[in-house]
């Protein structure tokens, strides 16, 4: 008999902290709590143990992959479910439990209990086993040997010893044997190949990599059933019959299996409850039109949905003992939630004031708003502040700390013992209940803002670093060279200065909080001349280039005005719009979402978009191009869409046809060579008169005999890539169309247009989930090396990119490779080879008829091939950089490791090393943009804004170039505030000591950083990632974060120097400053600390403050805050 509990009002924030309750109570022991998102468990997991540690919370994943297309689950989450499965069975279920999952993962059907039970094998301290039983163990549940153990899912056999790394573990594990009998189990680290220090273990349990257990009978039973089947995948078949992975081949789970899959409710007790809200529902069924809609789209046969997965009416029938929770429409405002069957609960949830929009209406800082509400709300119930990490709970504790209110650390619920207490709790929303109130660090610090082009020039200053040793070019000095950071004692405090070494040896000792004046010059060389101090050399030169850069605002405000008079088609989101962005079968990225609402505003502003989406190889850029797309030909206008290469134009089409294939009345073409010419005449003809939407197309959309009946959207991807004459013709079918740019690493000309604003820049700088950075080993050709690489990317189904920079290579690269790897297939790819025959060869290597592709740079631009995942550069010193880069992003496309080998050719050249230091310096998931900077400096300004204009840039660097543009087009902004020249002398102690960063480069780094910071956010997200990284701030550095933001406000006020005299600050102001009455009543309403004195203010300390720093900050603030 079911029993159902239905709570009302409820909206999903608050949904855990009813189940507490409910646990607290004992009113349930064992339970199910079912969400929408795989981002949301570790959060919830995270509450359950705050406010429960006795109480075991279970993670039980999905599927990282999308039902019946080609594409696998990464083996590590194949592996936890069968974690989860086989604690489920061997557990004691008398203990309270709850397991946190989501609906595609209790969908999924799972394997019987046998299949887990004997799957797992556990190894303990003096276990009689021998090394064979182990590795037969090893071999058969898909792990793979090697000489040394590198990766997860990877073992080596030595002497009396295993090396394993298990899946699950964070770490490999050595296991020691003596007479057979288990005499040690350690952890070990991979890089050195040696024992950690005190990881001596009693017990392990290895799981297997995959849910596919390919032993002989579940293979051959496997291909007894799939040999019935009619449209068989001869492919697939010989793959697994050979024992290899084939991609995508979960989809075939219970053919390996003679008993049927079990659902993950089997696991569990009878009595347990199924958590869920009524949206969970509506997943559910949404869920499953889309797994019978992509099983009803494949050619060849595939298992039915309802072997494969649980149905919405399955779910109904599983969940005996449930509660629901249903949001109403007016769930924000207070919440009462009550039930209405089996137990009773009342409770009620308000909403603590919105303290972020109070401090703004008040102009003070939030942390004085914050102390008022504690000090007249948080009497009589007990203060919970959750914060997000380490670093911004020490920042909060700090701050309130010096406002008089004590926080004490818990980290758990039961733990409190005060009134005020604050924790590492990830919700996002404060709320009060009978007993408690809780603030959540969202509702009190700023969010770091996304890039916007009011910030672009922040990305430049942030993307180059200095160093000890480096040229550098100094805003009023000129071009000078780091010899040292150097500490020096003035009164009672010690500062740091950098000293800059001049002509004859001369020296400039730089404050630290002073860094922004100085920046990395483009030639880092022996033979730069140095500026003399107090010659007028510099001066000449900076006016010769602000001369110059006047002319050129003159030119961009112009082009900016002519922008705004212009006049675009508006193109608006409606219900179809919306239909098409929820096809999108992945979870868009903050980033990425920011940069589909920028698109969306330009294309129903009125105006004509021209936007440029960097973003790096993967990230998402393409599905905000087929946004933009559908937007335009949903209304019956024209997309173009221009690609530099026959295969990306391939691969753009069938992702296209397949994203707009709910859509049959938008029809989609291309033209490229690989289409037979009647079939490229007639879409001349459809263009011409508008019966085709969206062309995709190489540089074949460009020729003359190419018109359109409204083109209206023109979106280019790796413009980079584009010839000069190509780059003349985009020009003309640019004009009055709405122009998206899609690139990793855009060209100097198009970031430079972004930077100062022709261009809008969206940038999207986070990688999707699960993504990692793809690993490079740079070195001379080595038969081993390349052997190692091959087989373990054939070893675990995948495929391999061998790419040489000339067609002239190939023969020979493709001898020595059968002869190293003899038995694995290799095809070549090149572009001389006609259109057809290269079609072929890339569906099948999509399709994984051999293993390794021999090809030359034909595949760098936007190939997406998830399942090849190693890359081979033969003479990677060869190629350009941009090149490199986009090569490197052909792998680790998926949730995959990908590996990339930079081959070096004997003879390297100091530009080529260079290169390639900067390709394996910067291999973070998000580096496009980065190099693109770097790649101004390596090819030059010449193609920027002619060969004038680059003499200038190579002068005073890109840093310093943009700054002073952007100084000009400002010039008569009156919101315009010069920060450069405000000169902070008091007697604290700045600095950034040793023993918190030793490392004098990252030191340096970290100043660049501090010097850099805009707004008070700015800082207070620096100041939080400080503490993150390097642990709680010391006093030196707490007083040169204060001594930025004291610059900041000085700008704002009007004040040009602050200077400390003993105990008084001499506050000078601009002469063309004037304050508000209400600025001067403060001072006349505070005599004992201010006194006016010609141009300047006293200001007198006093011990109020626990810092000087402080006490000037309250002041200045307040000041501020009146004028």
């Amino acid at each position: 008999m079911s029993n159902i509990n239905k709570f009302l009002n409820i909206s999903q924030t608050f949904e855990p902290f009813v189940i507490i309750q409910m646990y607290v109570k004992k009113l349930i022991s064992s339970a199910i709590y079912i969400v929408d998102k795989e981002t949301q468990l570790h959060d919830l997991a995270s509450i359950f143990n705050f406010y429960i540690p006795s109480l075991e919370v279970i993670t039980f994943p999905a599927w990282n992959s999308i039902p019946y297309k080609k594409n696998s689950p990464h083996n590590s989450v194949m592996a936890e479910r069968i974690k989860v499965l086989y604690s489920l069975t061997t557990k004691c279920h008398d203990t309270p439990y709850i397991i946190l999952s989501t609906t595609n993962a209790i969908m999924q059907k799972v394997l019987p209990q046998n299949v887990i039970l004997q799957s797992v094998l556990k190894i303990t301290l003096q276990q009689n086993t021998t090394k064979n039983d182990i590795e037969r163990y090893l071999t058969n549940y898909g792990y793979n040997q090697y000489s040394t153990v590198q990766d997860i899912g990877e073992f080596a056999i030595r002497n009396n010893s295993i090396d394993i790394f298990p899946m699950t573990y964070k770490n490999p594990i050595r296991i020691h044997l003596h007479n057979n009998f288990i005499q040690s189990i350690n952890y070990f680290d991979h890089t050195t190949q040696s024992i950690e220090s005190n990881s001596f273990l009693d017990e392990i349990l290895i799981y297997p990599t995959s849910e596919i257990i390919k032993q002989k009978a579940t293979i051959d039973l496997f291909a007894r059933i799939y040999k019935t089947k009619t449209n068989q995948d001869q492919n697939l078949l010989d793959t697994i019959i050979s024992g290899k992975k084939h991609i995508g081949e979960e989809n075939f789970l219970p053919l390996f299996y003679k008993e049927e899959l079990k659902n993950i409710f089997n696991y569990i007790p009878e009595h347990s409850t199924a958590i869920f809200s009524d949206r969970i529902i509506k997943e559910i069924e949404q869920y499953n039109s889309q797994i019978y809609l992509n099983y009803k789209s494949q050619l060849f046969y595939q298992v039915p949905p309802h072997q494969l997965y649980i149905n919405p009416e399955d779910f109904k029938a599983i969940t005996q003992h449930k509660i629901i929770f249903s949001q109403s429409d007016n769930a924000t405002q207070n919440l009462v939630t009550t039930s209405t069957q089996s137990f009773n609960i009342t409770t009620k949830i308000q909403h603590v004031p919105n303290l972020k929009a109070l401090a703004q209406d008040k102009q003070v800082n939030i942390f004085t708003i914050l102390t008022q509400y504690i000090n007249t709300t948080c009497q009589t119930k007990k203060l919970i502040i959750a914060c997000n990490s380490i670093g911004s709970l020490e920042y909060i504790q700090n701050k309130l700390k010096t406002l008089g209110i004590e926080l004490y650390k818990i980290n758990h619920y039961q733990e409190i013992r005060y009134l005020h207490n604050i924790t590492i709790l990830p919700i996002n929303q404060s709320f009060i209940t009978k007993s408690t109130i809780v603030i959540a660090e969202h509702d009190l610090l700023h969010k770091q803002e996304v890039t916007n082009k009011s910030n672009i020039s922040n990305l430049i200053n942030n993307t180059t670093n200095l160093d000890i040793g480096d040229i550098v070019i100094h805003k009023d000095y000129g071009v000078g060279k780091i010899v040292e950071l150097e500490t020096i004692k003035i009164l009672d405090s010690y500062h740091d200065f950098i000293k800059i070494e001049y002509h004859n040896n001369d020296k400039l000792f730089l404050p630290v909080e002073n860094i922004n004046l100085i920046s990395k010059y483009e030639q880092q060389n022996s033979n730069v001349v140095l500026d003399k101090l107090g010659s007028t050399s510099w001066q000449q030169r900076k006016t010769k280039i602000k001369n110059h850069i006047k002319k050129i605002a003159r030119e961009l405000l112009a082009i900016e005005a002519a922008r705004k008079l212009s006049t675009g088609q508006i193109f608006c989101k409606d219900e179809n719009y919306q239909h098409f962005c929820n096809e999108f079968s992945y979870t868009e990225t903050e980033d990425q979402l920011q940069a589909i609402k920028d698109m969306e505003h330009d294309l129903s502003s009125g105006k004509i978009m021209n936007r440029l989406i960097c973003g790096d190889v993967g990230f998402g850029k393409t599905e905000i191009a087929l946004r933009a797309a559908f937007l335009v030909a949903n209304k019956n206008y024209q997309v173009a869409v221009i690609v530099p290469t026959t295969l990306l134009c391939r691969q753009h089409f069938i992702v296209f046809t397949e994203r707009f294939k709910k859509f049959p009345n938008i029809k989609i073409k291309q033209l490229s060579k690989i289409v037979e010419r009647s079939e490229i005449k007639k879409t001349k003809e459809s263009l011409s008169c508008g019966q085709v939407h969206i062309i995709i197309g190489t540089h074949a959309i460009l020729a003359k005999d190419v018109t359109f009946a409204n083109l209206s959207l023109l979106i280019i991807d790796e413009e980079q890539q584009f010839g000069v004459k190509q780059k003349e013709s985009l020009k003309k079918i640019k004009t009055n169309v709405h122009v998206i740019s899609l690139s990793a690493t855009p060209i100097p000309r198009t970031l430079y247009m972004s930077l100062c604003g022709i261009k809008d820049l969206s940038l999207i700088k986070t990688a999707p989930k699960n993504r990692l950075p793809v690993t490079i080993c740079t070195t001379y050709y080595d038969e081993t090396i390349i052997k190692d690489a091959v087989i373990r990317e054939y070893n675990r189904g995948g495929r391999v990119f061998y790419v040489c920079p000339q067609i002239s290579n190939i023969q020979s690269i493709s001898d020595n490779l059968t002869k190293l790897v003899p038995g694995i297939k290799i095809n070549t790819a090149h572009g001389q080879l006609p259109s057809a025959q290269l079609d072929t060869i890339m569906n099948n290597f999509f399709d994984g008829k051999f293993t390794i592709l021999l090809t030359t740079s034909i595949i760098e631009c936007g190939l997406d091939i998830p399942f090849a995942n190693t890359i081979i550069i033969h003479n990677a010193d060869m190629f350009g950089l941009a090149q490199l880069y986009q090569l490197k992003g052909r792998v680790g496309r998926s949730n995959t490791k990908g590996f990339a080998y930079f081959i070096l050719s004997e003879k390297v050249t100091n530009k080529s090393a260079t290169k390639l230091e900067i390709i394996q310096s910067i291999n973070s998931i998000n580096s496009g943009f980065t190099l693109s900077l770097h790649d101004m400096d390596i090819r030059g300004f010449g193609n920027l804004v002619g060969e004038e204009q680059s003499g200038n840039i190579k002068d005073v660097g890109i840093e310093l170039y943009q700054q002073m543009l952007e100084e000009e087009l400002n010039i008569h902004n009156e919101n315009t505030k010069d920060f450069d020249h405000i000169n902070i002398s008091i007697n604290v102690n700045i600095r950034i000591p040793e023993h918190y960063i030793k490392d004098i480069g990252l030191r340096m780094r970290v100043y660049k950083k501090i010097g850099n910071l805009k707004t008070k956010e700015d800082i207070d997200n620096y100041h939080i990632e400080l503490i993150n990284k390097f642990g709680n701030l010391p006093n030196e550095v707490e007083n040169l974060l204060n001594t930025i933001y004291i610059k900041q406000l000085c700008a704002n006020i009007g004040i040009y120097e602050i200077e400390q005299v003993k105990n008084i600050i001499y506050l000078r102001i601009q002469s063309n400053t004037t304050f508000k009455q209400e600025v001067l009543n403060y001072f006349i309403n505070n005599p004992l600390i201010f006194k006016i004195q010609n141009n300047s203010i006293l200001m007198l300390i006093n011990n109020s403050f626990y810092c000087t720093t402080s006490f000037i900050i309250h002041h200045l603030s307040k000041i501020n805050a009146l004028n």
